[in-house]
C-alpha cells in the first residue's frame, strides 16, 4: 500500500494577475506529482478549483465576538484527468508503478472573481486541490478491495492589476495633481506620480510651495491614507481606518525648517506598510467594497498673534488605488514559460489532452444567484 503523503500539486503561477475589466476566463496551469512506494490501481485523478468568501454581517452574536457570520462558496470547478471522457474500456484500469509520475494540467476558471482579500471584515481565498482515488489493496491480492483517497492543496492568489497595461507602462500617465491652491499665506501644489500604488512600495509626493506673505514656514507635513470598507447585507455596514505614512529610508529631501524662500519644490518619499490594518483596494461587487483616500495636511506658521506666531493648516485629498503587494514585485518577476516541465530522474510524464474541449466554468454571478434562489 502506498504511503499517505504521496501526492502533491505544483502550480506554474500561484499568483494570477487579472485586468480589472477583462472578460476572459482565467487559466491555471500546473503539475500533479504522484510518488508511489508500490504498484497501485488508480480509479480517478482530478483537480478542483474552489473559492470561499467570509464576511461579517455585524448583526449576529458570532460577528460581535469577532467571528465571520456569512460564509459561502464563490467558485467551484473540477477537471478530471482520469478517466477521460473518451475512455470506454472500464475493465482496463490505470496502473501506476512505484516511483514518481507527473500529470500536467490546464484548467479554466471563471472570470470577474473577487480578488484575494484578508482583513477583519472580509476574507476571500482560493485554492487548487489535487485528488486521487485508488484501491487501497495491492492489485495482486484476490478479493474485494476498498477505495482510498489522497489529496493535496495549494493556495491561489488572485491579484488585480491597475487600469491600463502595466507590462507596457500605459498606466504611467495615471497621476494625482492637486492643481495650484491659494490661501492667505501660501500657494501650494501637491503632485503624486502614481495613482495606483502597491502595498509595501514607496509613494513619492512632490510639494510646490510659494509664500504670499513674509516669514511663512512649514512646521509639519502629515500624510495619511483613509481606508473605507463597505460590507453589503440588508443594510450596509461601513468602517473606517486611518494610517499615517512615514518617510521612507531612501528619502533624501527635507522641507526647510526656516522661512520658505520665494519658491520651494521637493519630492518626499513615503513608505506604505503591509499589514492587516491596511489592505488593498478592491473593485466593488455585490458583497463588499474597499476604497482608499490620500490625505495631505500642511501646518504653516507666520509672525503674529499673542504667542508671536500664528498657525494655519492647508489640506488636500484624493482617491488612490492601493494594490496587492504582489503587484509591486512584478518588476523583478521572472515570468515562467509554458513549455513542458523539466525532466526528473526516474520519473514518468503523463500529459493531459489539451486539445479536447473543456466545459466552461460556472460564472461567479451564477453561483451568487443560485445561493439566493
Amino acid at each position: 500500500m502506498p504511503f499517505k503523503s504521496f501526492i502533491s500539486v505544483q502550480l506554474l503561477e500561484p499568483t494570477i494577475y487579472v485586468e480589472p475589466i477583462s472578460n476572459s476566463n482565467l487559466v491555471i496551469r500546473g503539475t500533479i506529482n504522484i510518488n508511489l512506494s508500490s504498484t497501485t490501481i488508480v480509479k480517478s485523478i482530478s483537480v478542483r478549483f474552489d473559492g470561499k468568501m467570509k464576511t461579517k454581517n455585524y448583526i449576529s452574536s458570532s460577528a460581535s465576538a469577532g467571528g465571520f457570520a456569512q460564509k459561502r462558496s464563490i467558485a467551484h470547478h473540477c477537471l478530471v484527468l482520469y478517466p477521460v471522457e473518451e475512455q470506454t474500456d472500464t475493465n482496463c484500469p490505470l496502473i501506476l508503478k512505484a516511483g514518481l509520475t507527473h500529470y500536467g494540467f490546464e484548467m479554466q476558471v471563471p472570470s470577474k472573481l473577487p480578488e484575494t482579500v484578508d482583513c477583519s471584515d472580509v476574507k476571500v481565498n482560493y485554492h487548487v486541490t489535487a485528488v486521487m482515488e485508488y484501491e487501497s489493496n495491492s492489485f495482486l491480492r484476490v478479493g474485494r478491495s476498498s477505495t482510498a483517497q489522497s489529496c493535496a492543496k495549494q493556495d491561489v492568489c488572485i491579484v488585480r492589476l491597475p487600469s491600463g497595461n502595466l507590462f507596457f507602462g500605459s498606466n504611467t500617465c495615471e497621476f494625482i495633481d492637486s492643481r495650484t491652491h491659494t490661501s492667505d499665506w501660501l500657494e501650494y501644489q501637491v503632485l503624486v506620480d502614481k495613482k495606483s500604488i502597491a502595498l509595501g512600495s514607496e509613494l513619492p509626493i512632490t510639494f510646490r510651495m510659494m509664500p504670499v506673505r513674509e516669514e511663512v514656514s512649514v512646521e509639519g507635513v502629515n500624510v495619511q491614507i483613509l481606508e473605507r470598507r463597505d460590507v453589503f447585507r440588508k443594510s450596509t455596514r461601513t468602517s473606517y481606518a486611518v494610517q499615517s505614512l512615514l518617510t521612507a529610508a531612501t528619502n533624501e529631501t527635507e522641507i526647510p525648517k526656516t522661512a520658505l524662500p520665494e519658491l520651494w519644490e521637493g519630492t518626499i518619499r513615503y513608505s506604505i506598510l503591509v499589514g492587516k490594518s491596511l489592505v488593498h483596494s478592491t473593485l466593488a461587487n455585490s458583497d463588499f467594497d474597499i476604497k482608499h483616500t490620500l490625505l495631505v495636511s500642511i501646518v504653516l506658521s507666520a509672525p503674529g498673534g499673542i504667542a508671536g506666531r500664528m498657525r494655519k493648516r492647508v489640506t488636500f485629498q484624493s482617491k488612490i488605488d492601493l494594490l496587492n503587494e504582489a503587484v509591486g514585485k512584478l518588476g523583478s518577476l521572472k515570468v515562467p514559460t509554458y513549455d513542458s516541465p523539466p525532466p526528473f530522474d526516474d520519473s514518468t510524464f503523463v500529459y493531459g489532452e489539451y486539445d479536447r474541449k473543456f466545459t466552461d466554468p460556472i460564472a461567479y454571478s451564477d453561483i451568487h444567484n443560485n445561493e439566493h434562489n
